[in-house]
């Protein structure tokens, strides 16, 4: 029953991932610009501009292009930058481990951030520790990451003379210094997902210890922590795990902002770089990357709902 559920899932990500190689591939050339124009600092004669265009493939159909792109990427083929003429797959693999780790700390404190509060505030619900939580919820969610990014940097360094890092450090050279260097952004990408999931995490378990089997727990007499983790915390979980991979495809986004203010090499600095200079192979690419990211991660979700309840895979 499981092999079929899972089946099921691979069966909706295919045309997932088809969908969103379109979207993708359409989406840069809606951009403002002209990539030719840039790369000839719009100085050339439109002979130039044509033969340019031609020598890049630009010139024929979008549909053309689009079936050749997406006859590439099935092969394992992104392309190559436009601009440096190196392949997109070796600058994703560069990239690709900084942005991961960026997104695993920011996960990492989302957790940390979502689980014991949102289980304090529903177990001491009206309380002042509860009114605390959901006050710096609320001013999680309101408050936008780029702006707590910029603060962090700008004011320390006029008060105390201090500013993080801002050149990369490589895990070869200083393992330390190059974990540090994470803690920072990840802290400010995870503020705005474990705020949500605290809020969710409060309201599902709310909701799950006036469940009568709850009530039973309590009426046998055990104590609270056994009720609370052992009988409520899992059946509450299921809810704030739906929204979770939700909050992935979100760090995803925030992390193109975040890498550029903190100057990390990432597949989101790399973006803003490409978005910059119009190249279109690299935008497509680290696009696609992520989407398919986010869609196997959300598979994956999928997978533990079952392991969690098995009465989701009917």
């Amino acid at each position: 029953m499981l092999r079929r559920y899972l089946a099921k899932r691979l069966l909706v990500a295919v045309p997932s991932l088809l969908i969103a190689s379109l979207i993708v591939f359409a989406l840069p050339r809606l951009i403002p610009g002209d990539v030719v124009s840039l790369m000839l600092e719009e100085k050339a004669y439109a002979r130039d501009l044509a033969e340019l265009r031609a020598k890049l493939g630009l010139d024929r159909p979008l549909h053309v292009q689009y079936l050749e792109w997406l006859g590439h990427v099935v092969r394992g083929d992104l392309g190559e930058s436009l601009w440096t003429r190196r392949p997109v797959r070796e600058e994703l693999a560069r990239r690709l481990p900084v942005t991961l780790e960026l997104g695993a700390s920011s996960v990492v404190f989302a957790v940390i951030i979502a689980l014991p509060i949102g289980v304090l505030s529903a177990t001491r619900q009206d309380t002042l520790s509860d009114y605390l939580a959901r006050s710096a919820a609320i001013l999680g969610l309101s408050v936008p990451g780029f702006w707590l990014a910029t603060l962090v940097i700008v004011l320390p360094a006029i008060w105390w003379g201090w500013r993080p890092v801002a050149e990369y450090v490589e895990f070869g050279r200083d393992p330390t210094g190059h974990l540090v260097q994470f803690l920072l952004p990840g802290l400010i990408l995870g503020v705005a997902a474990g705020a949500a999931l605290m809020r969710l995490q409060r309201a599902t378990l709310l909701e799950v210890l006036r469940q009568d089997y709850v009530r039973t727990a309590w009426a046998k007499g055990l104590r609270e922590r056994a009720v609370v983790f052992k009988h409520s915390l899992k059946n509450a979980f299921i809810p704030v795990l739906s929204v979770f991979g939700i909050q992935i495809a979100q760090i995803f986004g925030g992390a193109v902002i975040i890498e550029t203010i903190f100057g990390l090499p990432g597949l989101g600095r790399f973006l803003f770089e490409a978005i910059t200079q119009r190249d279109y192979p690299v935008i497509q690419g680290v696009n696609l990357v992520v989407v398919a990211a986010i869609v196997l991660v959300n598979l994956a979700v999928d997978t533990l709902y079952a392991v969690l309840d098995p009465r989701i895979r009917y």
